[in-house]
């Protein structure tokens, strides 16, 4: 059977049933890290093994192309003939309840911002003749690596209709908009989370309001930190 029809069929029966399925015991103390400008392009990732027999994961790095639109790629950097972005180890053993740390390091100087994806993926062991038949479900776990350009410029643009808000990144680096909220004129009723997401420059959002003639508050992160807005 096709390994990820396997995959997926053993997901949803565990989800079902309740069963219980074999997978490796990792966990990340980190799963978004910036990169701020004029600070040391370095970052740690520590991976905890939770299990009770040794752990040995493989990282991998993938550069995101044009993040956050239809036409995103995200591509391995082990070809390319320059690498600008490193996590070493490739490869870690973590002993039961024992944890490694993996460095990251961005190389270059981004004219624009720089968005990585790094996965972190338990290798198993081979099955021993008698689990021949067993399910083994590797959960891996991925870290979004942000590079900020040496000189980000914020400039989100916020425009407002009777039915829709839409937010459009003009800057050179990331914000994220959150926590989506509107009310009705009596301040009750109120949509929360209407909607989010991290854009990135050049990226837009356009979200449908419940409510016509009422304000609209939301919060905005990036590189700055995070604050509460609102349009009216």
């Amino acid at each position: 059977m096709n390994q990820k029809i396997l995959f997926a069929l053993a997901l949803a029966f565990s989800l079902i049933t309740g069963s219980g399925l074999t997978h490796a015991g990792i966990v990340l103390d980190k799963s978004i890290i910036d990169f701020p400008p004029n600070e040391p392009p370095r970052q740690d990732v520590t991976v905890n093994n939770q299990g009770d027999e040794t752990a040995y994961v493989q990282i991998e790095v993938l550069e995101v192309l044009n993040p956050g639109t239809e036409n995103e790629v995200r591509r391995s950097v082990a070809e390319d003939e320059e690498i600008l972005f490193v996590a070493s180890p490739a490869k870690i053993a973590i002993p039961p309840k024992g944890r490694k740390r993996v460095r990251l390091v961005s190389l270059a100087d981004p004219d624009g911002e720089k968005v990585y994806r790094i996965n972190f993926t338990p290798v198993l062991p081979p099955l021993d003749g008698d689990e021949d038949m067993g399910v083994r479900v590797v959960i891996a776990y991925q870290v979004l690596a942000l590079i900020h350009p040496l000189e980000p410029v914020e400039n989100l643009e916020v425009k407002r209709d009777p039915i829709s808000i839409s937010f459009k990144n003009k800057g050179n680096s990331y914000a994220l908009v959150t926590n989506i909220r509107q009310c009705d004129k009596d301040g009750e009723n109120c949509k929360d989370d209407l909607g989010s997401k991290r854009l990135y420059a050049g990226n837009s959002l356009t979200i449908a309001l419940p409510y016509t003639d009422t304000p609209v508050t939301y919060k905005i992160t990036n590189y700055k930190g995070a604050r509460e807005e609102t349009t009216q």
